[in-house]
């Protein structure tokens, strides 16, 4: 057997993927950000009202409640943990008074009524570990929200590409320097 192939079968066996199934991936892998790209600038909205404002933002939080598994109950308990909100530590005045599930549950069904203070969105996302409120108000910017995965993700391909171009340098000054 050839040596250049057992050393494929070799790499093979490795779970390595020769060029040509690379660029097969890469291909697709591309494609799937092109249109996620394209499916997010289309998707911009903007909200005509500050009344649909407000009932985007309890819907947005609606959704990370229900993307996390928890109840509302839950989530306005965790809120006061959140900031160390007792009513002993309200009556000696080292925290504003908790928020009651009765006030949470107006916020979420009467939006309108009575909107959410911005910052228990902080709360909420650190609770619930989704980022839709984050989303919601970014969307009619037509921006979005990178966790700290997608950012990752878009270092590798940054560096992917840097890769890419060193290889074809590096392959244009080998082929000068051997006189091809």
């Amino acid at each position: 057997m050839a040596p250049k192939k057992r050393r494929n079968e070799r790499a093979k066996k490795a779970g390595q993927l020769d060029l040509f199934d690379q660029i097969d991936r890469y291909v697709i892998v591309r494609q799937e950000i092109v249109e996620q790209c394209e499916k997010t600038s289309n998707e911009t909205t903007s909200y005509a009202s500050e009344h649909e404002d407000c009932i985007e933002i309890a819907a947005a939080i609606k959704r990370a409640i229900r993307e996390s598994g928890l109840s509302r109950a839950q989530v306005c308990d965790a809120i006061n943990d959140y900031w160390s909100r007792t009513k002993e530590g309200h009556t000696a005045g080292q925290c504003k008074k908790p928020l009651s599930y009765e006030m949470f549950n107006h916020h979420l069904s009467k939006p309108v009524e009575y909107p959410v203070k911005a910052y228990f969105l902080f709360a909420i996302q650190k609770v619930t570990g989704s980022l839709e409120p984050a989303r919601a108000i970014v969307a009619p910017a037509g921006a979005d929200v990178a966790s700290q995965e997608d950012i990752a993700m878009m270092a590798l391909g940054k560096l992917d590409k840097n890769i890419t171009e060193m290889q074809q340098l590096k392959r244009q000054l080998k082929n000068k320097g051997l006189g091809r």
